[in-house]
């Protein structure tokens, strides 16, 4: 496997981890069962009674977690073009400040162009008030793995 299509697996698999915790424990912040959330993810493919499953399901939850781990592979594989054609490849303010770009962009692809039925399905069952939280996680999953590779790099030195 080549060493960039390894890094954007981990990248991805960090990124999708992340916000998956974060969702679930929006979901018990906010009174609700925590695989709600991820259940409602589903509803790309299940419609919108995903999110109403509170349980943890194959169909829904099983779902869920495989179409958020394509949308932040899909994240990463645009946060690593983008990091892999700056200057600077072990720069941690580069690596953030592109997690938090790739973030941002990747909310308002959410939320403004993409039509209603490809939406995350966060807002199907989380308050407004977790939509930062969400992807604030997706940041720092997506600039987490070059931090600490510049990090043990830095330390080689």
């Amino acid at each position: 496997m080549r060493d960039s299509t390894r890094q954007i697996l981990i990248i991805g698999a960090v990124s999708s981890l992340t916000v998956t915790a974060t969702a679930m424990v929006c979901g018990r912040v906010e009174g609700q069962s925590g695989w709600r959330p991820i259940n409602a993810i589903s509803h790309i493919a299940w419609g919108r009674k995903a999110a109403q499953k509170n349980l943890l399901t194959a169909r829904y939850t099983g779902m869920g977690l495989l179409l958020n781990g394509i949308a932040c592979g899909f994240w990463a594989w645009l946060y690593r073009h983008c990091r892999h054609s700056m200057q600077s490849p072990d720069s941690f303010l580069l690596s953030v400040g592109s997690g938090v770009a790739i973030s941002a962009l990747a909310y308002v692809t959410d939320y403004y162009v993409v039509p209603r039925r490809f939406t995350p399905g966060f807002e199907l069952t989380l308050s407004y008030r977790s939509v930062p939280w969400l992807y604030g996680a997706l940041a720092v999953g997506l600039c987490t793995p070059d931090v600490m590779a510049s990090g043990r790099s830095r330390r080689k030195s």
